[in-house]
């Protein structure tokens, strides 16, 4: 679904909070490229 950004539990269901971090992390990643075209936020 366009313009629609999802990470951790309501991703993949609940999980280890781990998990959740990291896809929370991409997710910011993703969004942040989406808005401003690039990111500098870590990998």
């Amino acid at each position: 679904m366009p313009k629609v950004f999802a990470a951790g539990d309501m991703r993949r269901g609940q999980s280890l909070v781990v998990w959740a971090i990291r896809e929370g992390r991409q997710c910011a990643r993703a969004v942040d490229e989406f808005l401003m075209g690039e990111s500098v936020l870590p990998r």
